[in-house]
């Protein structure tokens, strides 16, 4: 890194707030030594997140469409695979460019030349707050905010099963270096648009229950009337599983398909305890953590329903 002078950071596939925060913390620490550093979405910023310090800096370009020979440090953080980044696939990497991959995602099988990750960590962004202290970087308080908005999304503002009491301590010393939780708690949990309220309403009128298991649907009708942008689309869906299916009494295990073009299916897939949903994802090509997972699928919402109601039964 101390030799890097042109930096590239791509956020993942539809990026959240533990994917921008990191990727953001690591500009402002490349920034503070004078490396060139750029950092790329192929899909735009959600729009409650553009709060953050350099989330306007982002440019919303596909790594696949860049000429990646000129950056000499490709940084990956929260990215789960080498094909996470890109609507292309994996993408090739010049043998020049160096691929580092920092990340907690239990799925991550080390793809980069230089690979530190911790599937135990709640988020991305406690690793990096590990690293810094190690490297003995000086968090400021646009480094806290990105590195708080990690966490804090990443946790579901403390209410996941991944928190420990390392979240909470990291959460509590980025707060007295100038992190603002009031301004990343209304941005991040309290800023829907009617637009949410309307495909809420929609996930509960069909959702159904199975004996410790809730899943509902989203139609690509309904998905395209609703308007949604796609990074505002990722927390509705984060949010109906979290906060409205998981939160029924007696449920276990969480799903929701939506279909967000006509035969385009993200399947968002959450658990409490050892419900382990990534097996589960992984079996479609998808990823995720123990208790958090997702995949994309090519086909009808009547055939992908009841082939993964039928594996989070065994689970």
């Amino acid at each position: 890194m101390k030799a890097a002078k042109n930096i590239l950071i791509p956020l993942h596939l539809r990026p959240d707030g533990d994917s921008i925060g990191s990727a953001l913390a690591c500009y402002h620490f490349f920034r503070s030594l004078d490396k060139k550093a750029t950092v790329v979405s192929a899909d735009p910023v959600p729009e409650f997140l553009l709060f953050l310090p350099g989330a306007k800096r982002v440019k919303v370009v596909d790594a696949h469409d860049l000429s990646l020979e000129k950056f000499d440090l490709i940084f990956l953080t929260d990215i789960g695979g080498p094909d996470r980044f890109s609507h292309a696939g994996k993408i090739e990497i010049p043998s020049q460019s160096i691929l580092v991959n920092i990340d907690h995602h239990k799925s991550n099988r080390g793809y980069g030349d230089l690979n530190y990750v911790v599937a135990g960590a709640a988020a991305t962004a406690e690793i990096l707050y590990d690293l810094f202290r190690f490297w003995k970087v000086r968090i400021t308080p646009e480094i806290a905010d990105c590195l708080l908005t990690g966490i804090y999304t990443d946790t579901g503002g403390f209410l996941y099963s991944s928190t420990t009491a390392d979240s909470f301590a990291k959460a509590a010393d980025l707060i007295k270096k100038g992190g603002n939780r009031n301004q990343i708690a209304e941005y991040s949990f309290r800023s829907w648009s009617p637009k949410a309220i309307q495909l809420w309403s929609q996930i509960l009128v069909s959702a159904k229950i199975r004996k410790g298991l809730a899943y509902s649907q989203l139609s690509h009708p309904a998905l395209r009337k609703a308007n949604a942008s796609p990074g505002e689309l990722s927390g509705i869906r984060a949010f109906a599983v979290n906060n409205l299916l998981l939160a029924i009494r007696g449920i276990r295990v969480a799903a929701l398909f939506a279909e967000e073009k006509p035969r385009q299916i993200r399947v968002t897939l959450r658990s409490i305890g050892s419900a382990d949903v990534v097996k589960v994802a992984e079996r479609f090509g998808g990823g995720g953590h123990l208790n958090s997972a997702a995949f994309d699928y090519q086909g009808s919402l009547k055939k992908i329903i009841p082939q993964t109601l039928k594996m989070l039964k065994v689970i």
